[in-house]
């Protein structure tokens, strides 16, 4: 064998037996392997904070309605504009600084709500009555007025909170609206962020004047 020869091998022996070393290596194995679980275990601590955060926050936007809708089954809304509405009975801090009873906590923006007070009709009301969320393409201006509904006839309050994902909050909003690697289930887009759409919805008969 010449000297050329054995000199051309020599890299690719030492290569070799380079690869063979890291491949034997076991040091900060842990590390690797710990880096390699790391994203997914840290996409389900993402989900599991979410989805937790979804339902304690549906829960608390649902039981306002309800409490808050009592002021259209008493007639106590006179000629009262959605924004007091939202002030008065629904989110009192961003107004007035204080939670009052009975409405939602300063975990919500209250800017962001969005509410809708429908009069559907006497009789025949509850079979037309909508529960859908999607008057938040197109809801009430703010300072509209409300049109209170007229005594014995059904009414449905619906309020609705675009709560951002979670997922984008933690990333700075990078990942507003990317699908890639990413379930939506449950979310809409909403002012081009995907969102939870939190809905609050009571339906009832108005009292009698």
């Amino acid at each position: 064998m010449s000297g050329e020869e054995i000199s051309s091998r020599q890299p690719t022996c030492r290569l070799a037996a380079s690869l063979i070393r890291f491949g034997r290596d076991r040091d900060a194995a842990l590390a690797v392997e710990f880096a390699m679980v790391l994203v997914p275990m840290l996409g389900l601590l993402g989900a599991i904070f979410e989805t937790g955060i979804v339902y304690f926050k549906s829960q608390q936007l649902q039981v306002v309605t309800l409490r808050a809708s009592r002021a259209v089954l008493t007639h106590s809304l006179g000629s009262m504009t959605y924004q007091t509405f939202i002030d008065k009975y629904v989110c009192t801090w961003q107004a007035s600084g204080v939670v009052a009873s009975g409405t939602l906590s300063k975990s919500f923006d209250c800017s962001k709500l969005l509410v809708d007070i429908a009069d559907i009709g006497d009789g025949t009301g509850w079979s037309s009555a909508s529960t859908s969320n999607a008057f938040y393409t197109n809801p009430p201006a703010a300072s509209s007025t409300i049109a209170m509904p007229a005594s014995g006839h059904v009414a449905v309050v619906r309020i609705v909170y675009p709560m951002p994902a979670v997922t984008a909050i933690l990333t700075g909003g990078i990942l507003t609206g990317i699908t890639l690697g990413k379930s939506t289930g449950g979310e809409v887009t909403y002012n081009n962020r995907w969102t939870h759409l939190l809905f609050g919805v009571a339906a009832f008969r108005v009292e009698p004047t």
